[in-house]
């Protein structure tokens, strides 16, 4: 496999960025259906994905949803994707997530192994051509009180997660001729639309209140970025689409400090998830890649067709008396005409599956943003 396009997945504990993962997969899934191309995850994250969907599964079928029943990542792990053509080809988009738990955003829980992983995670998010931005909707938008919006910058990880951010922006100056963009990604918001099944009228609201919880965040990564391109784009995603906050409590924990938690319910009987605009991650990647990705497929049929340009030249070579008859009696020329037919076959097979992977690409990329998603 060709080295992946990385991604940078940075936000707190309990955010739900495996269930994030999975509804990606689920709708650029939806968003491919009508090319040759799939996205396939390697064995370890299909695992880590099915066993999402069973705790979900489990979940609906009893009618309780408690997000932090589903299990949160314990250590660091990679969602290994790749976008591929039908056929072995070799040709394919590969891109890594990685994830770790949520508790190493702050540098005080780096202990042992987990020091020495995070420099793993450090140097994964400063080869990232995307930082991705988990936000609980909830803790944003249920804050009321002014010791409730004091918690909320503790409870986002606001400090942590902009020392990384900066990291991943001075990185993205250093190589200019990269791609470099931001999501932002509000989850569980079905509470606050109306087009998936709920009754919300507080769409502006989300937007202006995760605006303002990471407007230094976004300032100084606009800094470091300053003369390069950046996209920032704001994706509100409903990771399952049948669930309705119906609870939350704020309580105190550590001295000074408040907790937040929230009780849901599943709307719909049989209820049925409908994932929104998680595709704009993949869209989003999409459109960084496109240009790179083709001039790679590009140097694949290059090669092809150098190597077929190379038996031809050796059929045509002078070889000479006794080279001739060495070129056709001692089975030159029959391996010489089979190596042409079957270079020609490659690189229409390559050039076929390269048509494959762009189109694909330039559907997602092309493809009109969800109504809910807003470049910054």
């Amino acid at each position: 496999m060709s080295e992946p396009f990385k991604v940078a997945l940075v936000g707190p504990t309990g955010v739900g960025k495996t269930t994030l993962v999975t509804a990606i997969l689920s709708d650029t899934e939806d968003l491919l259906a009508s090319t040759s191309v799939s996205v396939v995850a390697d064995e370890k994250t299909d695992s880590q994905v099915r066993a999402n969907k069973r705790e979900l599964y489990s979940a609906m079928a009893k009618g309780t949803f408690d997000p932090n029943a589903l299990p949160s990542t314990q250590a660091l792990s990679h969602y290994e994707l790749t976008l591929q053509p039908e056929g072995d080809l070799g040709l394919e988009i590969p891109f890594s997530i990685m994830d770790y738990p949520g508790g190493w955003l702050n540098p005080d829980n780096r202990t042992g192994l987990a020091r020495e992983q995070w420099r793993l995670c450090e140097a994964h998010v400063k080869e990232s051509i995307m930082l991705l931005l988990p936000v609980d909707a909830a803790i944003v938008m249920e804050a009321e009180t002014r010791a409730q919006r004091g918690a909320v910058p503790t409870l986002l990880a606001i400090v942590d997660v902009e020392q990384i951010a900066v990291k991943w922006a001075r990185a993205r100056a250093a190589r200019a001729d990269e791609p470099a963009v931001v999501v932002l990604a509000p989850l569980k918001c079905e509470k606050y639309f109306d087009d998936n099944g709920g009754a919300g009228r507080e769409a502006a609201e989300l937007e202006q209140k995760v605006a303002e919880a990471y407007g230094e965040v976004l300032r100084k990564v606009r800094k470091q970025t300053e003369g390069r391109d950046l996209r920032v784009v704001y994706a509100p995603i409903d990771t399952y689409g049948c669930v309705h906050l119906m609870e939350k409590e704020w309580r105190e924990g550590e001295p000074g400090q408040l907790e937040f938690t929230a009780r849901y319910r599943f709307r719909g009987r049989p209820p049925q998830i409908s994932v929104k605009a998680a595709g704009t991650v993949m869209q989003e990647l999409s459109r960084c890649l496109v240009a790179a990705r083709a001039s790679h497929a590009r140097r694949d049929i290059a090669t092809q067709v150098g190597t077929h340009q190379e038996l031809l030249e050796r059929k045509a070579q002078d070889k000479g008396f006794w080279g001739t008859l060495g070129f056709y009696l001692g089975g030159e020329a029959w391996d010489n005409r089979q190596d042409r037919k079957r270079s020609e076959r490659d690189i229409l097979a390559v050039t076929a599956a390269r048509a494959q992977l762009e189109n694909a690409l330039r559907k997602l990329a092309s493809a009109a943003p969800h109504p809910r998603v807003r470049e910054w």
